[in-house]
């Protein structure tokens, strides 16, 4: 699997900016989420991150009746304990009959995870996370 493409810019302008691009198969999300917070310096988090990071991406691609492979982008701010992630279909939509638009909606999905650990004796880990996905064309009314 490819590392991420990161965009050099990005982080020489904003300290505790780590971002990554993949195309790759659905059901590769977890690894390339995982390798990549492990590379970013999120230790043990990683694991949890990556595990609610991958089952929010497999609904929203289930929702959308997405097929093939996908299009992750992923943007870690360490400073604000924010992990964003952004979700496409990388396969076009297929024609239903007589070239109208099958029931497969275009679209992206966003997800974003905040999380930390409480203030407490045993210092609890905690994950926030929202999810949506977004139509990319808006039905004629």
């Amino acid at each position: 699997m490819a590392a991420p493409a990161e965009n050099d810019a990005d982080a020489a302008a904003y300290p505790g900016l780590r971002t990554g691009r993949w195309r790759l198969p659905a059901g590769q999300v977890r690894r390339a989420v995982h390798d990549a917070l492990r590379t970013w310096g999120l230790g043990p988090a990683a694991g949890d991150l990556s595990d609610q990071l991958t089952a929010l991406v497999q609904d929203l691609l289930t929702r959308a009746a997405a097929r093939g492979p996908v299009d992750l982008r992923l943007e870690l701010r360490a400073s604000a304990r924010l992990l964003l992630g952004e979700i496409r279909d990388a396969a076009p939509a297929p024609s239903g009959a007589a070239g109208r638009p099958s029931d497969h909606a275009d679209g992206h999905g966003i997800i974003a995870l905040t999380y930390g650990r409480r203030p407490s004796r045993k210092r609890v880990r905690y994950i926030h996370s929202f999810a949506w996905w977004q139509q990319d064309a808006i039905a004629d009314q």
